[in-house]
């Protein structure tokens, strides 16, 4: 049995909270939050005890933590955590820039524990079913990755989301990352990339409410990524192209499922599809029984901290172009 606790009480620890619970082989055994008021809040959703960061850390009987804190103190919290040897989830992103995302993989380098970094959208029945028929051979080699992802920014307007120090960017860093990690997932390594940020909409903000980004591998495959804080409602869209046909995943942000996937190859010649929109989402349940797979097993993690490090890389690229 692995004791979690949960660092952040807020609505995204709330979920990994009620995820774990859902688990076998897990338990919700503390949770922590500055927030006095948060904290208390979640301590009657979840009927566990609230404990300071340094009890847990102290704590010989928990043996993993999430984090769902603001960006700025992921840093601290992961660093810390591994070197007092507790397997450590974070949220997306897991941390604020690519400086802070070595550090972390250093850490982990050197750690008896775990680190994951989250990638619920990996867990969406269409992604998952996409994984398949490219492990399958559907569609051949993989040669690029189109993506776009976004959701109205009215939900988290004048939030932390909002304050570059506690977040480290907008929405590159709230959604985009989603596309970014997923292009790697499919396609590796990139070696190179160039995009922009703007502000079409929320003018007065530090941070963007829109980004695009186009990345190159070594072996000359492509990805291309939109994302962006004024959809009218949550989109999630990506296209996979290889050298024998695509596929397409279709759906809303909002319904963690991806709803709808598309594929062609040349051996059927026509369009095929399922619908996924029925299935009730479940992505932070399967992500988490994959994290407590990979520490009962000791399996390689996936997305480890190398991932995520790349993945802020993508993110630098981005954020380096827009300013020239």
């Amino acid at each position: 049995m692995i004791n979690f606790a949960v660092i952040g009480a807020g609505s995204f620890g709330l979920k990994r909270a009620k995820a774990i619970k859902e688990c076998t082989g897990a338990k919700l055994v503390a949770l922590c939050d500055k927030n006095e008021e948060t904290a208390e809040k979640a301590k009657k959703i979840l009927d566990v005890d609230i404990k300071s960061f340094e009890e847990i850390l102290n704590n010989k009987n928990i043996h993993a933590i999430t984090v769902s804190t603001p960006n700025k103190f992921h840093l601290p919290i992961i660093t810390e955590g591994l070197k007092a040897n507790k397997h450590v989830f974070s949220e997306k992103p897991f941390c604020r820039n690519l400086e802070e995302a070595k550090k972390i993989f250093e850490v982990s380098k050197k750690a008896n524990s775990i680190f994951q970094m989250g990638s619920n959208h990996r867990y969406f029945e269409s992604v998952i079913y996409a994984k398949k028929l490219i492990d399958q051979n559907e569609i051949g080699e993989i040669l690029s990755f189109n993506g776009r992802i976004g959701h109205n920014g009215e939900r988290i307007k004048n939030s932390w989301f909002w304050d570059k120090e506690l977040s480290g960017g907008g929405t590159l860093l709230d959604n985009g990352v989603h596309l970014l990690e997923l292009s790697r997932y499919f396609l590796g390594d990139f070696i190179s990339g160039i995009g922009s940020t703007s502000n079409a909409y929320w003018k007065n903000i530090d941070v963007e409410d829109t980004a695009n980004g186009f990345f190159k591998t070594a072996d000359g495959k492509t990805a291309s990524i939109f994302c962006s804080w004024r959809l009218l409602s949550g989109y999630f869209f990506f296209e996979i192209n290889g050298s024998e046909g695509y596929i397409n995943v279709d759906g809303r942000f909002d319904t963690h499922g991806g709803d709808k996937i598309f594929w062609l190859n040349k051996k059927n010649n026509k369009i095929l599809s399922k619908d996924f929109s029925h299935i009730k989402p479940q992505s932070y349940k399967l992500e988490m029984e994959k994290f407590i797979e990979t520490v009962t097993k000791k399996k390689k993690p996936s997305p480890s901290a190398r991932d995520g490090l790349e993945v802020m890389r993508m993110i630098d690229f981005i954020y380096s172009s827009s300013k020239k």
